[in-house]
């Protein structure tokens, strides 16, 4: 199988397990704070994942590897999990999935202005006219009408961290793209949630209310919804991640994961009782024909 090929079907397979981590983490973050959240899934994936590189034959310290890329990596990891993965949960929190959709769809065009003024990739024609049916496809199936509309101040809020997490993210990707050619992505995985973990520690440790922030993990619902929301978003969603960011095109992968928007709102129909409307059946077509286009690319 050609590694390009390999590298987009990672990135839809990362969109199906990340769309599934997104429903439990909706869940668990109903009682469970952004920050303590991301703690809790990031501490976990660093213990699950850091015994198994040594059985994988992943060196944890890799030969010959510049000082510069391990930094480029542990930025990568501080700006795109302890950042924006905080900033993404508190939005998740305070517009749900619909409104977050909208703002989700930010991603693809933010890791493309990043990759094409920093990694001077410009995109091609047919992966900019996929980039607009995905796009579109999440505006159509966010866009719901509500009998309680929130706060404007809450939404406006809502909106800014979204927008913040998907600039932030794009930045994080753009650090470590010149670094997966050169080591395992294991190893990559582990590094950055490492270097998130240490500053999501120093993070909590300035709360002043971390008992009270942690309680709710102990709550049999919250702590079943934020372990298996840490499993698939964290260890095996973050692996499919960046090992499609290392075999294919940075704007291929991208706008292939941001599909998960679509898969979010099937996977909400079922197990948070959102309606299948037309609607979200014409965005579902929308992406299609934009990783269609994107495949094709």
């Amino acid at each position: 199988m050609p590694l390009d090929l390999l590298g987009k079907i990672m990135a839809i397979l990362c969109a199906v397990v990340w769309a599934g981590a997104v429903i439990l983490f909706k869940l668990a973050g109903d009682k469970v704070r952004p920050l303590v959240l991301n703690l809790y899934k990031t501490a976990l994936t660093v213990a699950v994942l850091f015994p198994l590189l040594p059985l994988l034959g992943v060196p944890l310290i890799p030969e010959a590897l510049a000082g510069r890329h391990w930094l480029a990596v542990m930025a990568s990891g501080i700006l795109g999990i302890a950042v924006s993965d905080t900033l993404f949960f508190a939005c998740l929190n305070r517009l749900g999935a619909g409104m977050t959709a909208i703002v989700d769809a930010l991603y693809a065009p933010f890791v493309m202005t990043a990759s094409w003024l920093v990694l001077f990739q410009k995109p091609r024609l047919e992966q900019i006219g996929g980039a607009m049916l995905v796009i579109a496809a999440v505006l159509v199936v966010a866009h719901r009408k509500s009998g309680t509309p929130q706060p404007t101040r809450r939404v406006l809020t809502g909106i800014f961290f979204g927008a913040s997490a998907m600039a932030i993210m794009a930045v994080s990707i753009v650090l470590m793209q010149p670094v997966l050619s050169r080591v395992s992505v294991f190893w990559v995985t582990e590094l950055r949630m490492l270097s998130a973990l240490v500053v999501l520690l120093v993070m909590f440790a300035w709360q002043k209310d971390r008992r009270r922030q942690l309680a709710p993990l102990w709550q049999k619902g919250s702590r079943h919804y934020a372990f298996w929301g840490a499993l698939l978003g964290n260890l095996i969603s973050m692996t499919l991640w960046v090992g499609a960011f290392k075999f294919t095109a940075v704007n291929s992968a991208a706008v292939l994961n941001q599909t998960n928007t679509v898969f979010v709102v099937v996977l909400a129909s079922v197990f948070l009782h959102e309606i299948f409307t037309r609607r979200r059946l014409l965005a579902t077509a929308l992406a299609v024909a934009g990783s269609l286009l994107v495949l094709l690319g």
